[in-house]
């Protein structure tokens, strides 16, 4: 995101008075917006009374006027006369009269981005990047409507007019004021009665109570600007910057009343209890008989931990996102996201063929999945979002069966909860950040003193699967949690990115070493590696015989699923067929039970240290393992 956008190239807009909408044509013409750049955000409102006069009165009201009169760099989300008095109405009010002026200051620094201006071009399809002053995150997304592209903010306000690029930052006019719950996750739950049977599961469990947390009041950017080196750049231009806040976040999914009842003939909580008793998986059988509900070993406990994450998700944030320029559209896409259900996952789809997205836990057998309802989504809270879901979404034996016989591939972001609860995973093509975290701030990681412990978010100039990655310098130690893994046999995998500049690390896998140090300056086509290209060998056109060859050696290719997007460093090139992308064999693991476990990498040679994915294959998919 730029912080200061000099010129914006314009874009034709097109009303339909029936909608009150203004689209941008879905046609690639070159058209020009007018800008105003002699007038600061203020000034350009005062002068449109028609249409910015209620808005202004608030603004006046609040002192924030003079805000948007001052210098700086500000995205004001402005909602016009109509969509003023259209929220009076909705809160039961007349006018600005009968708000506190708290209340008043609160909507006026919802709808203000204070210190970056961010043009409609530069939206993301999920929450953008940077907290507005009333310390929450906007959403953004666009959906074509009578053939033209329609922004929305918070799925619920359109941008009838965009970009208006003035002295101190980027106006877009809304068509509904911007109105965010002040109820947190588990009240905004409580308040809604399409979930009422879901709420009493979920009080019955005490999981409610772990649905609490908003914010880390103990962390303060400033306790570490001077502890931090922050002027570090990145290779690929962008300057390590200290996280502002420590946010929780989470993520519901729920089946509603009518659900239950309709499909499953569910309808009173003793009902639920039973259907839970009956289908939830318990690895240890004598957890069947465990009868208090608040006990996490009770079936109704897993049943209901099962739908919640620790993570705030967006329709988005499940696997769209990931979705960057840099995978390939023809390989479906897998996502593995813990639950607060201890030690299970669930499995997020993005199939190609059908173009559906945020399929949960699909059978390839049977077809059977678990959808969101696209018509309930985004629910908003202080601290969380939830979804309604078509079907019951259980941890049964199925879904075991079926996660412990598939390759698991987890991208290094999603082991922490924290790179998306403060708005750090996200994919910008053109303009990457770096994030450095002070000790214990993402809690999954141990790190000693030495351990510069960064993350740089998905840039189309990275050859990294989702386009990010995890990042260290220095003399580094550090040990990884990872999500929790099913029972099972698995080769497991570790997938980088080597250059000249890194360093050599030993790994760990629980505490035991992973064969010899890794050198991490070591290109693929290195002899001691082997890598030789696809299509290079007449012999081997595709690689296969190379790829044993490798294996052998203890390295893989790495996979055909993702791929240079700029051509900066690596020539556009998909992992597959580049030298600079390779996986190493950690080893054979046989785990007895699902479980978490610790991945730990001390640095044995000074120099940069990158950690893209690890991989979890069941042995019995190796004979016919595809390249993807």
């Amino acid at each position: 995101m730029n912080k200061k956008i000099k010129k914006l190239v314009g874009v034709t807009l097109m009303s339909l008075a029936t909608a009150g909408v203004t689209f941008t044509s879905c046609t690639d013409e070159p058209l020009i917006l007018t800008t105003f750049e002699q007038e600061m955000m203020g000034e350009y409102m005062e002068k449109r009374p028609e249409q910015f006069s209620e808005f202004i009165r608030l603004l006046d009201t609040t002192e924030v006027l003079g805000l948007l009169n001052a210098y700086g760099d500000y995205t004001l989300f402005a909602p016009d006369n109509n969509a003023m008095r259209a929220f009076y109405q909705a809160k039961g009010k007349t006018s600005l009269k009968g708000f506190t002026l708290d209340t008043l200051t609160k909507i006026a620094y919802d709808h203000i981005i204070k210190g970056y201006e961010v043009p409609t071009e530069e939206f993301l399809d999920g929450l953008l990047p940077f907290l507005t002053m009333s310390d929450r995150y906007l959403s953004t997304t666009s959906r074509p409507m009578a053939g033209a592209l329609v922004y929305f903010v918070n799925d619920q306000s359109a941008i009838v007019s965009r970009d208006i690029e003035v002295s101190n930052g980027i106006i877009h006019v809304l068509n509904k004021a911007l109105d965010p719950s002040v109820l947190n996750i588990v009240s905004a739950i409580s308040n809604d009665e399409r979930f009422g049977l879901f709420t009493k599961a979920l009080m019955e469990t005490g999981l409610d109570q772990k649905l609490m947390l908003t914010r880390d009041d103990s962390y303060d950017v400033n306790d570490w600007k001077n502890k931090i080196d922050e002027t570090f750049i990145q290779g690929s231009g962008s300057r390590d910057e200290l996280p502002l806040s420590r946010k929780y976040g989470y993520t519901v999914l729920m089946e509603s009343d009518s659900t239950y009842a309709t499909v499953y003939d569910i309808r009173t909580l003793d009902d639920l209890k039973a259907y839970a008793a009956a289908h939830v998986y318990h690895e240890n059988p004598a957890d069947a008989n465990v009868s208090d509900p608040k006990d996490p070993r009770n079936s109704l406990y897993k049943f209901v931990a099962y739908h919640l994450f620790d993570r705030k998700m967006t329709y988005t944030q499940f696997i769209d996102a990931y979705d960057t320029d840099h995978m390939i559209k023809t390989y479906d896409m897998y996502e593995y996201i813990e639950t607060m259900n201890p030690n299970t996952l669930v499995e997020v789809k993005k199939e190609r063929a059908s173009g559906e997205t945020n399929l949960f836990n699909k059978s390839d057998e049977t077809g059977e999945v678990v959808r969101i309802n696209k018509n309930y989504r985004d629910k908003d809270a202080t601290n969380g979002v939830y979804h309604e879901i078509d079907r019951i979404l259980i941890y049964n034996k199925r879904v075991v069966g079926e996660l412990s016989s598939k390759r698991i591939r987890i991208d290094a972001a999603a082991f922490f909860p924290e790179l998306i609860n403060n708005n750090m995973r996200y994919y910008d093509p053109s303009k990457p950040r770096s994030w450095v975290f002070p000790p214990n701030y993402i809690k999954r990681l141990k790190a000693s003193a030495t351990t510069r412990f960064c993350y740089l978010n998905a840039y189309g100039g990275y050859l990294d699967y989702q386009g990010d990655e995890v990042y260290l310098i220095g003399m580094y130690d550090f040990t990884v949690e990872t999500p929790p893994i099913p029972a099972g046999t698995y080769e497991i995998r570790f997938g980088y990115q080597p250059t000249g500049g890194r360093g050599a690390a030993q790994l760990y896998w629980d505490g035991v070493p992973c064969g010899i140090p890794l050198d991490l300056r070591i290109l693929a086509n290195d002899p001691l590696i082997g890598y030789e290209e696809p299509g290079v060998n007449a012999e081997d056109p595709n690689g296969f015989e190379n790829d044993k060859m490798m294996r052998n050696r203890g390295y893989m290719k790495g996979p055909a699923t993702y791929k240079d997007v700029l051509g900066v460093w690596y020539g556009k090139r998909i992992a597959r067929n580049s030298p600079q992308y390779i996986r190493r064999i950690l080893g054979t693991y046989t785990f007895d039970k699902a479980s978490t476990h610790l991945f730990t990498v001390k640095a044995v040679r000074e120099g940069q240290f990158m950690f893209d994915f690890l991989e979890f294959v069941p042995l019995e998919l190796l004979e016919n393992e595809g390249i993807e």
